[in-house]
């Protein structure tokens, strides 16, 4: 079965890549909207763009205690996406703007998930007879 996925081209990355700079840029400097000043610190982790640079998702993390923070403030980023839009328009030159949809970027908790079960006790029990099988085998 064939897969209908095909990777990013050259060009996709690197306007994605300038969608990122200026997104993070605008958080880092403060341009944004009233809303949005005394919010956490927030990162622009990745910006993945669609092949026909209409549309791109905008992976952000956002420095806090709590995990649901980033998936909150991405619901009311969207909200003002078109503030977003305007900066980026005014700074990459393209055919189209592309609309911004932001997201919760999810490495973190996966990598956090990743470490909980690698420390659990029957990986853990696993590793210890593996490692006593090569010390007996050798």
């Amino acid at each position: 079965m064939r897969s209908n996925f095909k990777p990013a081209t050259q060009r996709q990355l690197r306007v994605g890549e300038q969608i990122r700079h200026i997104l993070a840029d605008c958080f880092q400097r403060g341009n944004v909207p009233k809303d949005f000043l005394d919010c956490p610190p927030v990162s622009v982790m990745e910006v993945k763009i669609s092949p026909d640079f209409s549309y791109c998702k905008a992976y952000i993390s956002v420095l806090s205690i709590e995990p649901a923070t980033a998936t909150d403030l991405a619901k009311a980023l969207n909200k003002q996406a078109g503030f977003f839009r305007k900066i980026v328009g005014t700074k990459i030159r393209l055919r189209l703007t592309p609309e911004i949809h932001f997201l919760a970027d999810g490495a973190q908790e996966e990598a956090d998930r990743i470490d909980a079960l690698l420390a659990s006790e029957k990986v853990q029990r696993d590793l210890t007879a593996v490692h006593d099988d090569e010390e007996a085998d050798g």
